[in-house]
């Protein structure tokens, strides 16, 4: 496995449509992110939190300021790495293949690439969902599967290609209370096992300083680090943590600065509809 993965955001400004509507979505934002810390997002609606997280994953670029993974440039307004298997993103909506059983699934990316032969996959992919837990659901198909499973199978198909950096962009967020919490689990667990870095973005701030090593607080677009927790519960973490008296301490200072933000974020829009 990895064992690297430092992220450093540097100054980066994000304008989509220049020449027209020149919307800011990212404004001097700045953000260090050390090899395996879990870094969570957290910021009102269309802050601009997805932006950053596709100048990290190779889907756009940049107006200005850079992006690093482990002192290499991945991003800036005329230079951009393209998608690769150092940095795997796990989308809101599920992404995998119906007609093709979890193992296909899992095995699917390295096999394309040309990185493992089918063999040496398949033995790979067999060790790590024996690891996972999920090794007795390798022949079944998605649809056969809950959304918690079809989630921490998407996890484990990420890991296969043993990616510097995971890019999580609320892959929880349509799941019930119950279903989200087994999987919070689950994710810690492999955390646990890889110290993979992690940037997750998340409209949960109970989510968010239950998983994070740091909470990332953006403000309202104009997206900029109005405040850096460092969430200091101990690991390995289980569903107890949430009743500690530093989590409930921890939640009120995060609460507290979010839904300043969220303020200004719905009276900004009540002003552009008006």
């Amino acid at each position: 496995m990895s064992t690297s993965g430092q992220i450093s955001i540097r100054n980066v400004c994000k304008i989509y449509d220049p020449d027209g509507m020149n919307v800011c979505a990212v404004d001097n934002c700045s953000v260090e992110i050390a090899a395996g810390e879990f870094c969570v997002v957290v910021g009102p609606s269309g802050c601009g939190k997805t932006t950053l997280l596709n100048a990290i994953a190779g889907f756009h670029s940049i107006s200005s300021g850079e992006v690093y993974l482990d002192g290499k440039i991945l991003c800036s307004p005329d230079f951009m790495t393209p998608p690769g298997s150092d940095r795997i993103v796990v989308f809101q909506n599920g992404a995998l293949f119906p007609w093709y059983t979890v193992e296909e699934n899992v095995i699917f990316g390295p096999v394309v690439q040309g990185v493992m032969s089918q063999s040496k996959a398949k033995k790979a992919a067999s060790e790590l969902l024996g690891e996972l837990g999920l090794r007795d659901i390798s022949h079944s198909y998605p649809g056969e599967l809950s959304s918690g499973m079809k989630r921490r199978v998407e996890i484990a198909r990420a890991l296969l290609n043993d990616p510097k950096v995971l890019l999580l962009d609320e892959p929880f967020r349509a799941m019930d209370a119950l279903t989200k919490g087994v999987v919070h689990e689950f994710l810690l667990q492999v955390y646990d096992k890889t110290k993979k870095t992690i940037f997750f973005i998340t409209h949960d701030l109970e989510e968010a300083l239950f998983l994070g090593s740091k909470v990332v607080i953006m403000t309202t677009r104009p997206c900029q680090v109005k405040h850096l927790v460092e969430v200091d519960l101990p690991r390995p973490r289980d569903f107890k943590a949430r009743s500690s008296t530093r989590y409930l301490e921890l939640k009120n200072l995060v609460v507290e600065a979010v839904h300043e933000e969220a303020k200004k974020a719905f009276e900004a829009g009540e002003r552009e509809l008006a």
